[in-house]
């Protein structure tokens, strides 16, 4: 009870006093044997809400560099950085908005495999709860649907206009590789057909600048990624547009009007959450769904380091979220949790061993 009433308190410290309280500093490790930085992480502090900044930092780490920060957060990068950080080869990260109620970041990464492949993540985070804001917290279910058309649309738009003005060009305007001029209506087709049906346009999105701004992936492979002048998508849609469509939560976190603080609404997906395994090892979850698929990671509180979790999310509020561990032997663990008593609870199973399970919404 006490950590639930510290969890409402906070989400009633006022917009003005959130804005002057909020600080971002940066942990970082240099290349080996040089003073080039190759990873940057921010470090958010709000100095009457720490738990809201906590949540932040352990969202950020947790997801980034698949650790806990701990108590030294440098210490650890440090560690993590020295034994390597395969495949995420570097990280960087700037602050693109920060509101008196929102911070936005992106995550700037770049992963090497067989090649290397970069690319940002958006995340608003509500500093009055240091929770993710996910599209489906602030609109309501039938919104998912029409903003995914105008979305769509706005990509569409982006590409035929670009295609139409590089035939518009004259010959001596026109990009050339290897002698030969790039035909864009043919570099984007298959690009531009997918956006008359796609379903996955608004399924990242953040949030600045008073408008819902949707991120969708470029049309080019790597290999043709030089050639793509378009890049990444990115989509606007006023918020004020969208003021109809908001739930409680969106009228209370985007709005001026609303005269009342609304907390997010239950859920696991993009939610970093703190619970207790058995009686009382405190553990950490951060899960992500991708439609009724489920990726992410629990942690032990004590040792930071992320055991993966794949499984299923629920399409309806009786069904469980179904969480497992793998190992070359098969599942080694499961987990699964349902919404009860104002928490998640369940049961983590591996062999013949039994615990309970659970997680505060807060």
């Amino acid at each position: 009870m006490k950590g639930f009433l510290a969890g409402a308190a906070a989400l009633l410290l006022s917009s003005s006093v959130l804005a002057s309280q909020v600080k971002i500093s940066e942990i970082s490790y240099n290349y080996p044997d040089s003073k080039e930085k190759q990873y940057l992480l921010p470090w958010v502090t709000i100095k009457d809400n720490p738990q809201a900044a906590r949540r932040i930092n352990d969202y950020i780490f947790s997801r980034f560099a698949s650790h806990l920060p701990g108590k030294d957060p440098q210490a650890t990068l440090n560690r993590l950085a020295k034994a390597g950080m395969e495949p995420i080869a570097s990280l960087s990260w700037s602050r693109v908005e920060a509101t008196p109620r929102i911070l936005t970041l992106d995550i700037f990464a770049e992963g090497c495999g067989a090649y290397c492949e970069s690319w940002d993540t958006f995340l608003s985070f509500d500093l009055r709860s240091g929770t993710l804001i996910n599209l489906d917290d602030v609109v309501t279910p039938d919104t998912r649907t029409r903003l995914n058309d105008l979305v769509r649309a706005d990509v569409r738009q982006q590409i035929t206009t670009f295609v139409a003005q590089q035939k518009a060009l004259s010959t001596e305007e026109q990009r050339l590789e290897d002698d030969e001029y790039v035909d864009y209506q043919e570099f984007y087709a298959s690009c531009l057909a997918r956006t008359e049906t796609g379903t996955h346009y608004a399924n990242d999105f953040s949030l600045a600048k008073n408008n819902f701004v949707f991120h969708n992936e470029r049309c080019s492979n790597h290999a043709s990624r030089a050639l793509d002048e378009l890049d990444t998508f990115t989509s606007k849609v006023p918020v004020a547009d969208m003021r109809s469509n908001l739930t409680p939560y969106g009228l209370s976190l985007l709005t001026t009007d609303s005269t009342s603080t609304v907390a997010p609404p239950p859920s696991l997906n993009g939610r970093l959450l703190y619970g207790t395994l058995g009686e009382k090892t405190p553990v950490v979850l951060n899960i992500t769904c991708r439609e009724t698929s489920l990726d992410g990671a629990y942690f032990y509180s004590r040792f930071g380091a992320a055991i993966e979790l794949h499984g299923t999310c629920p399409t309806s509020s009786d069904q469980p979220y179904v969480m497992k561990t793998y190992s070359e032997d098969g599942v080694t663990e499961t987990i699964t949790l349902t919404q009860a008593e104002g928490k998640y609870i369940g049961e983590w199973h591996s062999g013949d061993k039994v615990l309970p399970i659970e997680f505060a919404l807060f």
